[in-house]
This record gives structure tokens, C-alpha cells and sequence, in this order.
């Protein structure tokens, strides 16, 4: 499988369908992300797993969509969108209702044909002035 492959798997299959078991195919054991939701890297599968099933959580309808993923040697550039309908808790946000749609950046390092490290840069501001929790600029 090609390093773009693995990463639209991770994106797609894993995180957007809530497949959980394709982590065991695609990430490292020692797996490590960096997210701007988490003061310190977030490390080992099923850490990583674990946060992101909590971020879905909060979205049950999640979509995410692989808008590019592109990359040379070990490292691959992921251009994603994701959307959803905020229903559930989210890291302790009530349930606004509102739909929302949020674009990132990840850099993933992948290793011997796995996910070793993930870099994300995502639209967390614009999140949150979706889900009404930060007011919009004038």
C-alpha cells in the first residue's frame, strides 16, 4: 500500500467511519499526535484512538474528506475536511445542535508501512465560533 493510501485509510476509514480496527493495520504501536486540542502529544495507539473516538463522540455523523494527500519519502500532507452535526458531548461542550465544517492540515511520518507520528493543524477557532462558543469577528 502507498504511503498516500495509508494515510487517506487513516483519515477515511478509521477516523470518518469510526472503523477503529483498521488502527491496529495502519498506526505504530508508539504511535504520537500532535493535536492543538492537547497540551502535550498524545502517545501510544491506544491513546490516539481513545481521543480521537472521543472527538467523534461529540460528532456522530462525522464525515471526513480527503481533499489532497501528497508527500514524498516518509512523509505525507493531508488536506481534509471534516463535518458534522454537533449531538454529543464534546471534552465536556454540550451538545449545541449546530452543523459544522472544519479544514486541517496533517503531516503524517509513516515507518515500515505505518502511521509512527502526526502534526495537525486544524481550524479550532473557526470550531469553536461554529458551535457559538467564541463570538464572530464583525
Amino acid at each position: 500500500m502507498s504511503n498516500t493510501t495509508l494515510a487517506t485509510r487513516f483519515f477515511v476509514d478509521m477516523i470518518g467511519k469510526a472503523d477503529w480496527s483498521v488502527a491496529d493495520e495502519i498506526l505504530s504501536p508508539d504511535v504520537v499526535m500532535h493535536h492543538p486540542s492537547s497540551p502535550a502529544p498524545i502517545t501510544g495507539k491506544a491513546s490516539v484512538t481513545g481521543f480521537l473516538n472521543a472527538f467523534r463522540a461529540g460528532f456522530p455523523d462525522m464525515n471526513m474528506q480527503v481533499e489532497s494527500a501528497f508527500g514524498e519519502g516518509d512523509q505525507i500532507a493531508v488536506r481534509w475536511t471534516m463535518s458534522g452535526a454537533h449531538t454529543a458531548d464534546l471534552f465536556g461542550i454540550p451538545p449545541s445542535g449546530k452543523s459544522v465544517t472544519v479544514k486541517g492540515i496533517s503531516v503524517l511520518r509513516i515507518a515500515n508501512g505505518v502511521v509512527v507520528e502526526d502534526w495537525v493543524a486544524e481550524d479550532s477557532l473557526g470550531l469553536m465560533v461554529q458551535l457559538g462558543l467564541v463570538p464572530a469577528m464583525a
